[in-house]
């Protein structure tokens, strides 16, 4: 299409963005599929951009822009003093005197708006009801001048958006007015839900300005689709404060509604599904979701404005049994968003096909870790509801290979194994490197190095977890046999693991300070971020601090934060998060003797049993046992192992971000995170980077910030997934049991490591997630409660161990339960009541 001022709309459509707006191409489209959209022309952008080229209005929109960049004052000013071309004002007095020179509305239409990924609603000026020629030229320019708007340039940045002349531009929609009955807005499916079977209408008298504004609490429906057509399922009478009409010398007023006037539903259902229908038809000719503004006159629908609904939710898939599964560990494992760098070093793909990727080969399933969540521009948006596998012909031979496997490799020997020696070797090498003297090669080498141990140790359990699953499956079969199935869970308690190792640790340290009055005495005085120095300045401090450093070496690579997150810190990073740990448990009471094992008094009970009297067959049960138990081990230490490069990891991607900062690639250390390691890897040693790199990824660290901040309401896994029901009669919370008992005590709500200095012995401890890092609390909590999680998740086999009852899985208990109330927790049930209760 040639770069006329002027086009009549129904010249135009969807692939005419860059002369037409978004507005304006979407509405040219709409005339030529055949909807009913007033008439009108488009002021184009070649209009826009005469405009600013005649007047020299480059040099102001540059010069304020780089002088203050949040501010469109001056910009405003010299759009609205200078004149509209001749050409132009020709070609615009023309159209609107073939349209009938009678009232019209007048709205702009930028080139970056009504975009699939940004709507920029209300970003610039809607000018109604506009009379006469002078009128309609001064409207028009008001458009322009309203593109250099502060929000609207406040926007544009966030966005990430070109925002030089030529780049950005805006044309200008004019339309014959619709003088409304009604008017409103429709959406093609539920913007908050994500429903794709439901139709989302908002009305109110008159011009539908006062819907759009936000003037007015409209009328509200909700139409679903059935087999027969559209169905009204919702209706709520709006309060409709206000009205919107057009004054008959042009332009509106608001004045007070007239509740006598309306006092009817403002459409009838007849008048909702003929909107509908047209909603259903829109959606269908551009292929995705829209939000429609339209307007009823004289008896007939009329569409003033469609745009693709922005931030949809995804529809909540099927929640199948592995489905909740699966969303029940990502919830626990990422109870945050991760950053793209995360998602492309250490993250789900990463853990999922390191550590489970051989396993799940070996019985013919495929790792599909790509499938886990959705992205836009490499920004995680939610996980997708699908399964990570796939499976493959060979899942056929699964029972053949497992057996193979487990006839070579006995779990029992797992700590023998050469791979393992290596993994920790390789680990211990890296951390002793001295990254600031690295080069950009060098460095991304120490991350490659450090991704790759984790499938080291994935090798390491495809070996011998066979042994330990087969030897499960068959404890439980033999269990069955003996007529003592209820002794599974008790028979597999007590595994020694690293982590309970380091909570011994923790609690031999916390035995120190109660023994030594000053320790004691600093401890209750300070806070842990104050702990450290406190104790420099002690000579029997310091000897402890030897002894916490030590600690530190051996199991500081705990993460702080979540599972799988390498933004977040390490007990390395952060010790005061250790001390922090250390005054609670020095608080508690001296924990209490130890006593024979419930598990030795299950297996001494079944010993006693007659078949097993006979030697061959105790040998043989023995063995099993022995083997069984060796899955949670293997389990929570392969992982304690994969995860020993995680400070050398996280401190070589601040290294990264830290040279970055430097040459003002990014503003902080800390926005490396922003972007992916395949972006890393372009900068290939080149230092610094070429401007031409350097200005785009720091325009991509920009947009990636500002799409994760428009996130940060939405949660990464739709609570929904987890068709956890609400709670019954008088509970407060409800989810899975997670470990069994019954115990009463004052909620104390943890929210992340830096909070665990709040606990107090005996109190519930309740918290959005856990993991290895936060059993130390166990010792000293009366029940846990846990919002993600689920029996076998790290929180549940760990207070199983401590034995004090766990409910795992409530979504929102954090949000249910408050500081100080008293509860009793109810593991075996997965309910929490209030203490009242009888």
């Amino acid at each position: 299409m040639d770069a006329r001022f002027v086009v009549d709309l129904r010249r135009v459509g969807r692939h005419d963005l860059g002369l037409a707006g978004g507005k304006g191409a979407n509405l040219g489209e709409l005339i030529r599929a055949g909807f009913p959209v007033p008439p009108g022309f488009v002021v184009t952008t070649a209009a826009y951009n005469r405009f600013v080229a005649q007047n020299h209005l480059e040099e102001t929109i540059a010069r304020a822009l780089r002088d203050d960049p949040g501010s469109g004052a001056a910009i405003r000013a010299a759009f609205e003093n200078a004149p509209i071309p001749s050409d132009v004002k020709g070609e615009i007095l023309a159209a609107y005197e073939q349209l009938g020179q009678g009232p019209v509305a007048v709205r702009s239409s930028a080139t970056a708006e009504d975009l699939p990924g940004a709507a920029f609603a209300g970003q610039q000026e809607t000018f109604l009801n506009v009379v006469g020629s002078t009128a309609v030229l001064d409207a028009v320019r008001r458009c322009w001048a309203s593109l250099w708007s502060d929000r609207a340039i406040v926007y544009r940045r966030r966005q990430g958006v070109d925002q030089r002349p030529g780049p950005l531009a805006l044309a200008v929609v004019v339309q014959r007015m619709v003088a409304a009955d009604v008017a409103g807005v429709l959406f093609t499916a539920d913007p908050v839900t994500g429903a794709r079977n439901e139709i989302i209408v908002d009305a109110s008298p008159e011009l539908g300005e006062s819907v759009v504004a936000g003037l007015v609490t409209p009328d509200h429906y909700v139409l679903k689709k059935r087999v027969w057509g559209w169905q009204v399922v919702e209706r709520r009478r709006g309060r409709r404060e206000v009205v919107v009409r057009p004054l008959s010398g042009g332009g509106t007023e608001r004045t007070t509604s007239d509740s006598a006037a309306y006092a009817g539903p403002a459409l009838s259902d007849r008048q909702l599904r003929r909107l509908a229908h047209l909603g259903a038809a829109i959606q269908a000719h551009f292929g995705m979701p829209q939000d429609v503004e339209w307007a009823w006159a004289e008896g007939e629908p009329f569409i003033l404005q469609a745009r693709p609904i922005t931030a949809l939710p995804e529809p909540v898939p099927r929640a199948r049994g592995p489905v909740r599964v699966i969303a029940t560990l990502m919830m626990e494992m990422l109870p945050v968003r991760p950053y793209p760098l995360e998602a492309t070093t250490w993250g789900p793909g990463l853990v999922i096909s390191a550590l489970l990727g051989p396993l799940l080969g070996l019985v013919g399933l495929k790792v599909r870790a790509d499938h886990l969540f959705d992205e836009e521009d490499a920004v995680i948006v939610r996980f997708t509801g699908r399964l990570p596998v796939q499976p493959t012909p060979a899942i056929l031979l699964a029972p053949v290979r497992l057996v193979r496997q487990a006839r070579r490799y006995d779990a029992r020997r797992w700590r023998a194994d050469p791979l393992l020696i290596e993994a920790q070797a390789r680990a211990r090498a890296l951390e002793a490197r001295n990254l600031q003297t690295l080069s950009w090669a060098d460095l991304l080498g120490t991350v490659r190095e450090a991704l790759a141990i984790p499938h080291v140790l994935g090798e390491v359990r495809v070996r011998y977890l066979p042994s330990a699953m087969l030897a499960l499956g068959g404890l439980r079969l033999a269990l069955g046999v003996l007529g003592c199935p209820d002794r599974f869970d008790t028979l597999l308690s007590g595994v020694e693991t690293r982590t309970l190792e380091a909570n011994r640790a923790l609690e031999s340290l916390a035995a120190q300070i109660r023994s030594d009055p000053s320790f004691a005495d600093a401890f209750a005085r300070h806070a842990p971020r104050e702990l450290w120095s406190v104790l420099e300045a002690q000579p029997n401090g310091r000897a402890f601090l030897q002894e916490l450093r030590a600690f530190l070496d051996q199991y500081g690579h705990r993460e702080a934060g979540a599972t799988l997150l390498v933004s977040q810190s390490t007990w390395k990073d952060s010790p005061e998060v250790v001390l922090g740990i250390l005054k609670g448990l020095a608080l508690a009471d001296r924990p209490p003797p130890s006593r024979t094992p419930a598990r030795e008094a299950a297996r001494d009970e079944l010993l006693a049993h007659p078949l097993l009297r006979l030697p061959p067959l105790r040998s043989a049960f023995l063995g099993l046992l022995d083997r069984a138990r060796m899955f949670p081990e293997l389990r929570e230490d392969t992982r304690f192992y994969a995860t020993l490069v995680l400070p050398v990891l996280r401190r070589t991607l601040l290294e990264f971000g830290r040279r970055l900062a430097d040459v003002g690639v990014v503003e902080t250390a800390e926005d490396v995170f922003h972007l992916t390691f395949d972006e890393l890897e372009r900068i290939d040693g080149r230092w610094p980077p070429p401007p031409q790199l350097a200005e785009e990824l720091r325009r991509v660290v920009l947009r990636r910030k500002a799409r994760r901040a428009a996130l940060e309401g939405t949660p990464l896994v739709d609570p929904r997934l987890l068709g956890q029901a609400e709670p019954e009669g008088d509970a407060l919370a409800r989810g899975m049991p997670g470990g069994p008992g019954v115990a009463e005590g004052p909620v104390c709500v943890i929210r992340d490591a830096w909070e665990f200095g709040k606990l107090r012995p005996g109190d519930v401890l309740v918290a959005p997630y856990t993991n290895p890092a936060w059993t130390p609390l166990f010792a000293r909590a009366a029940a846990v409660v846990v919002d993600s999680g689920g029996p076998m998740s790290h929180a549940a086999i760990v207070a199983r161990e401590y034995g004090i009852p766990a409910v795992m899985g409530t979504v929102d208990g954090t949000r249910r339960l408050t500081d100080g109330q008293r509860v009793r927790v109810d593991g075996a049930r997965g309910l929490v009541f209030p203490i009242s209760d009888p």
